[in-house]
């Protein structure tokens, strides 16, 4: 370091203040990064139901003490404001499960004296509303102290204090499912520190009035790139903080919500497949016909099964009850709603024959946009280790104080969420074909509001007649003497050549019928097309029929020994109603990736491109699911092999290797590339300024002096014309004056090198920028 004259030191410190608020932008972009990783981290533990108010509240102490912390107040104003907002944010997050635990108590007042009490005795932590409360006042907190001790003091270190002793105690207890969040808070945290470093050395050296020389921050950045780099590696090549592969975990938590909110800014007023124009594969409450669709590859849930369980892994989100615009849709406007306790069994109206148990146990990673407080599960509700509260849609007169026809739709309410784990038991049946075939017509008095479609507001009569009569002509080519026959009958033809799958179907023309347009002109669809045209194709002969909307099997991992669900396997599909049997699914989609669904619990029993089971089920993790043999993409994924023989999409964990190592590579080049670009001889400068003005489109002539050289490199870059002079004078002084007074030159070669550096870059990247036509 060097003094300097004082003029220099007004203009850095102008510099310097005019680039502090782009300084406190990034900071506060990576104290608020930092504190959302924290709190993901303690809402994957999962201390307590309704835990996921916390990410809410650690954002808030972050914006509101980085706020005080820019202001100027004094510390202890700051600070001091900080410690009272925290509890009262803290209980209004935490209110709702407050009052749910102690509904009596209006005011708070007994609450807290109730707390009181209890604290002293040590028994208030055995309440879990109080341990959401201290919880949510612990993550006000982290967010608050880091903000305040980064943004004010310049201390990350002593900032992260709470936040390190929260993620320790995270990770210790529940390592499961924290990989993920220990590389962010790494990444995080080592680049907030660099910063603040960076940012720390130059504030200090315009309040000491000290010149730093033109390469500082190039060290800082070199070395950050040289131990991001390092650290990644690390972190790939270390092994897991517990013993199972969860690749698939950290590819989800890692990249779903942020490719969630890019796609729901890029389609605004979508929801899965809802809207017009072009939407996305996900799940969605309604079975509307007017939009292209595009495939999305995020991670929903995961799913084990425990028992033998026949037939297909259908996992039911809402059943489709209500017809209107042309559309099948859920509805609970004049619904029948009743709460299940944990692990309680609904009161059901009717007991059905020929029933088997079996329970999944699902992970739900990433809840469906709108509809994230659906527990989806297959075949007909048993019983669910969370308190939920069951919808019923249609409900008849007679029934309105239950029990319950059918569950419409089950919602998680403790927590309110269907995010993180649940074990759901449920009862599928085991019919055969010969089983329906008797079933008879014997339909109860409730079953009416399935078996018709509505005269008004639906289709137009003209074109309901038209599905009517094509009904009759399957069912009478087909032979049918029954429900169960003519609804085969009608699957079958939907999954016949006539019809294709694709998710980009033709558009009617205006004005008509997109249904009509599908069954009689382009044959051309999408889940929500063959199971619309099967549920009215039945519906006008009488036939009890619903839709049911939810998600496919999805595809078996084996690195993980579980089915991982994504978006692309959201699917609709048709039930239909036998006396003494319920309802019965029923698969008209015709994409070479759903098949029709075997019925009976007796032989091999395959599924989708599953293999077939054995006789008599199987043990293990997966109950009586083989392991497939490769990708079982979704109904809504696009034309069946679109993944062909010859590629084959790498394992999660391998891609996420690959992807760190490439990243980790791509930063130790730019490391030494910064290393390059920064020489400590006078020799070393005058290299590299000949080949970047070679770069420029400046050689250096034949039997040209330095001299010579500098003069002509001025003329041909202007704008580098002083610290080109400067350069050349220093390097003609080093390399050709006594030994004492070349040694003299070596700094303001090295400071001219620093400002001539940029722009003989820029000039290089200049000639090598494609020129625009």
């Amino acid at each position: 370091m060097q003094s300097v004259s004082p003029d220099f030191y007004l203009k850095f410190a102008q510099r310097t203040r005019e680039g502090l608020p782009g300084g406190v932008v990034w900071t506060s972009l990576l104290v608020f990064l930092l504190t959302l990783a924290l709190a993901k981290s303690t809402v994957t533990a999962e201390w307590v139901g309704g835990i996921e108010i916390v990410t809410v509240v650690a954002l808030a102490g972050a914006i509101v003490l980085g706020m005080l912390a820019l202001l100027p107040i004094p510390w202890a104003v700051g600070i001091g404001l900080g410690i009272v907002l925290g509890p009262v944010v803290a209980g209004f997050a935490a209110w709702p499960a407050l009052h749910a635990a102690h509904p009596a108590d209006t005011l708070g007042l007994s609450l807290l004296h109730s707390w009181w009490v209890r604290l002293l005795d040590g028994s208030a932590i055995t309440d879990s509303a109080f341990d959401l409360y201290l919880i949510s006042w612990l993550m006000w907190v982290t967010g608050g102290w880091l903000s305040w001790c980064v943004l004010r003091w310049r201390r990350p270190l002593l900032g992260l204090v709470p936040g390190a002793a929260a993620f320790a105690t995270n990770i210790l207890n529940f390592p499961k499912d924290q990989n993920g969040y220990v590389l962010s808070v790494l990444v995080l945290t080592l680049a907030l520190l660099l910063w603040t470093n960076y940012t720390g050395a130059i504030a200090n050296a315009v309040r000491f009035r000290v010149k730093l020389t033109g390469d500082a921050r190039w060290d800082f950045w070199e070395s950050g790139l040289v131990a991001m780099a390092a650290l990644i590696v690390l972190a790939i090549m270390l092994p897991p903080l517990s013993t199972v592969d969860r690749s698939v975990d950290v590819e989800s938590s890692a990249f779903n919500s942020w490719a969630q909110l890019l796609q729901t800014l890029s389609h605004p007023g979508q929801s899965g497949l809802a809207g017009a124009g072009r939407g996305s594969t996900g799940f969605s409450a309604d079975v509307l016909l007017n939009s292209s669709l595009k495939r999305n590859h995020d991670v929903v849930f995961m799913y084990t099964i425990t028992g033998d369980f026949f037939g297909p892994h259908y996992f039911r989100g809402v059943d489709e009850t209500l017809l209107s615009g042309g559309a099948w849709r859920y509805t609970d406007t004049a619904s029948f709603k009743e709460p299940i306790q944990k692990m309680g069994v609904p009161r059901y109206s009717e007991d059905y024959a020929k029933l088997g148990v079996a329970s999944f146990n699902v992970r739900m990673i990433s809840p469906p946009a709108g509809n994230s407080d659906i527990l989806f599960y297959p075949a007909r509700l048993y019983k669910v280790n969370r308190d939920t509260l069951a919808t019923e849609s249609l409900v008849p007169t007679a029934n309105s104080a239950g029990p319950f026809m059918n569950i419409d739709r089950l919602s998680s309410i403790s927590p309110r969420t269907s995010s993180g784990n649940y074990a759901v038991t449920v009862e599928f049946s085991t019919t055969t074909d010969v089983d329906l075939q008797a079933a008879g017509t014997a339909y109860p008095d409730w079953v009416s509001a399935y078996t018709g479609l509505p005269r008004n507001g639906y289709r137009s009569p003209a074109v309901i007649e038209r599905i009517h009569q094509l009904a009759l002509q399957v069912v009478a080519a087909a032979g049918a003497q029954n429900p169960y026959d003519a609804a085969s009958a009608i699957e079958s033809y939907l999954r016949g050549d006539t019809f294709s799958y694709t998710l980009d179907p033709p558009r009617p023309p205006t004005g008509e019928d997109p249904l009509a347009y599908f069954l009689f002109n382009s044959h051309k669809g999408y889940c929500e097309f063959f199971a619309t045209a099967m549920g009215d194709m039945l519906r006008t002969l009488g036939i009890p029929t619903r839709l049911v909307s939810g998600y496919g099997p999805g595809s078996y991992d084996t690195s993980i020994n579980s089915f991982v669900v994504r978006s692309e396997d959201a699917h609709t599909w048709v039930e239909v109603y036998f006396p003494k049997y319920g309802w019965i699914e029923f698969e008209p989609t015709h994409d070479n990736v759903y098949f029709s669904i075997p019925r009976g619990a007796s032989g091999n029993i395959c599924q989708r491109d599953l293999l077939c089971d054995t006789p008599g089920g199987s043990s293990g993790p997966v109950g009586a699911v083989a392991v497939p043999t490769g990708r079982a993409g979704g109904t809504q994924e696009g034309p069946a092999g679109a993944t062909g023989p010859g590629f084959r999409i790498p394992d999660p964990s391998t891609l996420t290797k690959i992807v760190g190592i490439v990243l980790a590579v791509l930063l130790l080049l730019f490391a030494t590339a910064a290393r390059y670009l920064r020489p400590r001889s006078v020799m070393g400068v005058w290299r590299r300024t000949l080949l970047l003005a070679r770069l420029a489109g400046a050689d250096q002539r034949a039997g040209e002096t330095p001299y010579e050289m500098g003069r002509r490199l001025v003329g041909s870059f202007p704008e580098a014309a002083e610290p080109m002079r400067s350069l050349t004078n220093g390097f003609v002084v080093a390399a050709y004056a006594p030994p004492d007074l070349a040694r003299s030159a070596r700094a303001s070669v090295l400071e001219a090198w620093s400002a001539l550096r940029p722009l003989l870059l820029r000039r290089a990247f200049a000639r090598i920028r494609p020129t625009r036509v």
